[in-house]
């Protein structure tokens, strides 16, 4: 790590709420941009600064700050600066010179030990003099403070979040227990805790810190997708992040399931070891789906084919469709799943309709707002996030588990007699506990999704286990209907899905332009967007959407992102930025809220909308930045197309630019146009699944950029990263002990 030192001359930028500062320095004569958490840091303070040199792309070369080192003020100059920088209260420029004047290079030992003889400097009264003293000896208090927690090996925001959370008492808290910080401060894993604790001699055999990794272990399978890990897995992961014996592991897995910590159970005589908010959910979620599927619905259909005669007639259903509705109909709990084109949206207007005139209220929902907008699109009725449906409480931070914190509960249910999930796919398990706890005894669910389609990115594998389960009524939907528009890609996606390489056009709806280096493929992505029969017909920023299967690299997410940001919306005077850690944000630039951020406000911009406002906007939302004023450092970000939030420029650490995403993040959203750059070396990440998601995502165009022979290594791959989850398992048993009642 390189090092710099050199006096503060000027603060340039901070933000105040995250400490983000951008700074100029004396260095040995030379005029340098530093830049890093600095909130302590104050113009005439000397500095060593350890970081690394970096080239910004606008601001040229700078020195980007990991830690440091202070010391005050030793010249008459520099003791000025520091005074008239607005740390103490009460002194600014003209009072800050006098003091200097007064006092010299002996200013701070006046300020400290002998603080009435401020008094005699004009402008300054005898309470004002102490106020001065207080001031000073609190910033140099928490100045040494900050110090002492970067010797134990925290960074500088780090730092600063202990000292916010502990106060003064911080460094002791945490050389006591440095593992509280996991739960304690954002930002601090079991990784920086435990080389905490390493650094402060705690042995690496030790229960606690065993425990700890177990946890640990736990908690990263299933920021994995997993819900639970086989007991042998655990262990042997443990074992090798902690660097100890596997018999220790084992013991403490052992002591923590007696201790109620973690559960245990056996899978097909497989010791399966739980996070403890997996283990209830999954088994919650199997129970109420038990209970509903047993109930008698709230207002019966007696004869479920002449409803459908009724109200729906010959309505040019096919054979399949039909009985997928007639399944809905006479059924409590139900799913239908199928590819693109297959007919879900078709049913599921035809079993609305069947519902709304038999006096069943119905509810549509989604796991995200793009995936809400589509089926409401499509099917004319209200459509709301199972987040908005459910009614988040405000005023509680992110968890997995977090159910209890929906307004809608067992307590205070939904009052519809039927409620319609679409693309479940994508929920996971936490979220589907919570659908099920709002729901009335006696309510039908109608399950409706692609079971083909990548799994949820949070835990659980909600969809294929339910349908793996056998216990529930399940409509699979083979048959697929040819599109006027976007055909070849709805028949291209089922081909992948088959097994079977895609068709290539040169025109058309589903197109293939070859390339053979990355860099050229950037080249033909650059000119595709910006020259020919592409801008002329969509509109790139809204109707065009590049999704990849990587972040990083030139073909990753991150690079694509700084291409294109520069090409779709370069910088201008008329289009204000903000920089937020390395991040550069300019008005106009497309953006994806990266977490669910449950107390986000926004309004609609469209003010005849029945409602007027909202609460909370998601992982994966996608939106484009109205306004950024740095006056008060705020930004207006619209997201699908009608809905505003304002962010302070803290908060914007949660938005990353969206000119590409990643499959993951395109799950649930469609689009006119996608493009995906393939190329060789993304690995396992390269796989069947990935390929026909990121088909089924588009509704008129897709276009891939690359290599032919990685479009056909992807179908070939069909080794699905699989997932440890139990509900299938829960499900069966809950009906081999219940159902036999």
């Amino acid at each position: 790590m390189t090092s710099i030192e050199g006096t503060v001359l000027e603060i340039n930028f901070r933000n105040d709420e995250n400490g983000w500062t951008v700074m100029s320095l004396d260095f040995g004569g030379e005029l340098t941009t530093a830049v890093g958490c600095l909130p302590h840091i104050h113009e005439g303070e000397f500095v060593r600064l350890f970081g690394a040199w970096t080239e910004h792309r606008l601001y040229g070369r700078q020195f980007s700050v990991k830690s440091v080192e202070t010391r005050l003020p030793n010249t008459a100059e520099s003791i000025r600066m520091f005074l008239a920088s607005g740390l103490i209260k009460g002194v600014g420029d003209a009072l800050a010179g006098r003091i200097v004047d007064a006092f010299g290079e002996n200013t701070f030992d006046i300020i400290e030990n002998s603080p009435e003889m401020l008094a005699e400097v004009k402008g300054i009264s005898k309470k004002l003099a102490l106020s001065i003293c207080e001031s000073f000896l609190e910033h140099v208090g928490i100045k040494q403070l900050i110090i002492d927690l970067q010797n134990l090996g925290l960074s500088v925001k780090q730092a600063f979040r202990a000292f916010e959370r502990y106060g003064a008492a911080a460094p002791m808290l945490i050389q006591e227990n440095p593992y509280r910080m996991i739960d304690d401060i954002t930002g601090i894993g079991f990784e920086r805790a435990d080389k905490i604790a390493g650094n402060i001699g705690i042995d690496k055999t030790s229960e606690y810190r065993i425990d700890m990794g177990i946890k640990h272990e736990l908690h990263a399978a299933m920021n994995e997708g997993h819900t639970c890990l086989p007991r042998q897995e655990l262990r042997r992961h443990a074992a090798k992040m902690l660097g100890v014996e596997e018999t220790l592991i084992d013991a403490r897995i052992s002591a923590l399931t007696l201790a109620e910590d973690i559960a245990q159970k056996f899978i097909n005589n497989t010791p399966a070891v739980f996070h403890m908010a997996a283990y209830v959910t999954e088994g919650d979620v199997a129970r109420r789906l038990f209970m509903l599927s047993r109930c008698q619905p709230r207002i019966p259909i007696p004869d479920a084919s002449h409803a459908f005669t009724r109200y729906i007639g010959d309505a040019g259903l096919s054979e399949e469709q039909e009985r997928a509705v007639l399944m809905a109909l006479s059924s409590q709990v139900v799913v239908i799943t199928g590819g693109p084109g297959t007919g879900k949206t078709t049913i599921t207007k035809a079993i609305i309709s069947i519902f709304e005139q038999c006096g069943i209220t119905t509810v549509l929902c989604a796991p995200t707002g793009r995936a809400a907008k589509r089926i409401e699109q499509s099917t004319g009725r209200e459509a709301k996030t199972i987040h908005r449906l459910l009614e988040y409480g405000a005023g509680m931070d992110e968890d997995f588990d977090n159910a209890a914190r929906f307004i809608r509960n067992e307590d205070n249910p939904l009052e519809a007699e039927a409620v319609i999930v679409d693309e479940a796919s994508m929920i996971d398990i936490f979220l589907m506990r919570a659908l099920l706890r709002a729901l009335c005894e006696g309510t039908r669910l109608i399950i409706v999704g692609d079971a083909d389609q990548l799994p949820s990115v949070g835990p659980g594998n909600v969809l294929r286990d339910i349908i793996k389960s056998g216990a529930y009524p399940v409509s699979q939907l083979t048959r697929f209907y040819r599109q006027k528009e976007g055909g070849s890609i709805v028949e291209n996606a089922h081909r992948v899905n088959r097994g079977e390489n895609p068709e290539f056009y040169v025109t058309g709806d589903f197109l293939f332009i070859p390339e053979s280096e990355p860099d050229d493929v950037i080249e033909r992505l650059k000119k595709l967007l910006s020259e020919g029969e592409l801008p002329k017909k969509y509109d790139i920023l809204e109707q065009t959407q590049i999704i990849c299967p990587v972040k990083k690299g030139i073909l990753g997410v991150y690079n694509i992102n700084m291409e294109l940001r520069e090409l779709l919306n370069p910088r201008l005077a008329s289009r204000p930025e903000v920089q937020v850690g390395d991040t550069l944000f300019r008005t106009g630039d497309k953006v994806m809220q990266t977490k669910n951020n449950y107390e986000m406000e926004w309004f609609y911009a469209d003010e005849t909308q029945f409602h007027h406002k909202g609460l909370g906007v998601f992982n994966g939302d996608l939106g484009r930045i109205l306004r950024i004023d740095n006056d008060i450092k705020e930004a207006t970000i619209r997201f699908d197309g009608n809905r505003d939030a304002i962010y302070t420029f803290s908060e914007l650490e949660q938005i990353e630019h969206a000119y590409a995403v990643t499959v993951h993040k395109s799950q649930g959203s469609e689009f006119p146009v996608v493009i995906m750059p393939l190329m060789a070396g993304g690995g396992r990440f390269l796989s069947r699944n990935l390929l026909y998601t990121a088909l089924t995502r588009a509704m008129e165009k897709v276009i891939v950029i690359g290599q032919k022979s990685t479009v056909e290594y992807m179908v070939a791959n069909n080794r699905i990263r699989g997932r440890y989850t139990t509900l299938d398992y829960e499900i069966k048993d809950f009906i081999e002990v219940l159902g036999a009642m």
